[in-house]
């Protein structure tokens, strides 16, 4: 089969590039907080939903089994990682929400990185970070939206 796809954006390319270094960063982090990569992709989720998820929903975004996902989340509350909740709307559902102490310790261990990234910008004008926030911003749209299950 011959590939007729036109060579990636330079944006692009450096984008990809990012995104390795930033693999590269979590597996440090993974190992500098000695968590397995499945428990610390699935601290992520838990951080960064826009709403709480309960262990059905991590088992869908991290393609596990219902049963390994809830081997996962015991794993995890097990460690104090993760607090089980009720959900005050259906009591019925168990939310998953990230202890005070892993949110802790993970800005512990990014605090460097993060102010290192801080630093990179600061040396920029106000008019290019918008344009950076608003390209970084239509990046995670589309991958959100190629991500999609709905979409397999």
């Amino acid at each position: 089969m011959v590939d007729d796809a036109p060579e990636p954006q330079p944006e692009t390319l450096a984008l990809r590039r990012l995104q390795t270094a930033m693999a590269d960063a979590e597996a440090a982090l993974g190992r500098r907080m000695g968590m397995h990569p499945t428990d610390l992709a699935a601290m992520a989720h838990l951080t960064w939903a826009p709403d709480p998820i309960g262990p059905g929903e991590l088992a869908q975004r991290l393609a596990l089994s219902p049963a390994a996902a809830t081997e996962l989340v015991d794993r995890l509350t097990a460690a104090g990682h993760v607090e089980r909740h009720r959900d005050l709307a259906d009591r019925r559902r168990i939310r998953l929400e990230p202890s005070e102490q892993a949110v802790g310790s993970v800005r512990g261990h990014l605090a460097s990185l993060l102010s290192a990234l801080d630093a990179a910008a600061s040396g920029t004008a106000e008019q290019d970070r918008a344009a950076v926030r608003r390209y970084l911003d239509r990046v995670t749209r589309t991958y959100a939206d190629w991500a999609d299950p709905d979409r397999d």
